[in-house]
């Protein structure tokens, strides 16, 4: 004959299994999202962080300077370079009031030695750019501009075409170690000329990073072309030594 469980015990047991289904289902975090024991939170935070990769990864940003951000900066510490300190106050400051430099065309222009944290500080400047505004931004190294258009057209025409139009209708540009492109064959510099031409006319800012001089930048690119940059930039250039030793 089967034992019968006590009715008391049974209560008790279906009460404790009712409150913990409550439990899993209604428990709620800040933001309202459901949070129970078997991980969905982890799967939310994971799927946030894949969303947040995604759109670094879509402006540009590679994954080396993904966690670069001005508090990121500070937290390691500035050089004591005092160049270097002097050009980042600069470009903080630029960034603070990141909405009305966009707004009004404005941007920057990062010159001198190779090492001095000058691309670091242009994708800070992006990553708060993305944190206070849902506009968009991209970041284009030079040295595969030419190369990327070439193997976009050749692929994918639509592709090809979109992207060319994101780099001259975005609203925040970088255009990262402006003169390693391969500036050899003119239709290169054409294509650079067109795209500096082309924002300076609709008012998008440009942020240039780049270890050429003044000097060499005049040399390179045309008159008319550094001339639109200048007036529509904060140049900074840096004097200091490289950091990439002794930062290792």
């Amino acid at each position: 004959m089967e034992k019968q469980m006590d009715p008391d015990l049974q209560r008790l047991l279906v009460d404790i299994a009712r409150k913990r289904s409550a439990l899993t289902r209604t428990q709620s975090d800040e933001n309202g999202s459901t949070r129970n024991p078997d991980g969905i939170d982890a799967w939310t935070n994971a799927r946030e962080h894949e969303k947040q990769i995604e759109r670094f990864e879509l402006a540009g940003i590679s994954k080396r300077y993904q966690a670069i951000t001005f508090e990121s900066i500070e937290r390691r510490g500035l050089p004591p370079d005092w160049d270097i300190r002097q050009n980042y106050k600069a470009v903080k400051a630029y960034a603070d009031d990141i909405q009305q430099n966009v707004k009004r065309g404005y941007g920057l222009i990062l010159a001198g030695n190779y090492g001095t944290l000058k691309t670091t500080m242009a994708v800070a400047v992006m990553r708060h750019w993305m944190s206070v505004q849902e506009g968009g931004c991209l970041m284009v190294p030079m040295c595969s501009l030419i190369d990327n258009l070439f193997t976009m057209r050749a692929l994918n025409k639509e592709e090809w075409a979109r992207y060319e139009r994101r780099i001259r209708s975005t609203p925040l540009l970088v255009l990262d170690d402006l003169g390693s492109e391969n500036i050899d064959q003119g239709w290169v510099l054409s294509k650079v000329d067109s795209i500096i031409t082309e924002r300076y006319n609709k008012m998008l800012p440009i942020i240039v990073t780049t270890n050429l001089s003044k000097e060499e930048l005049a040399g390179t690119y045309s008159g008319r072309i550094m001339d639109r940059l200048r007036n529509t930039s904060q140049c900074l250039v840096f004097t200091g030594a490289s950091q990439r030793k002794v930062r290792a």
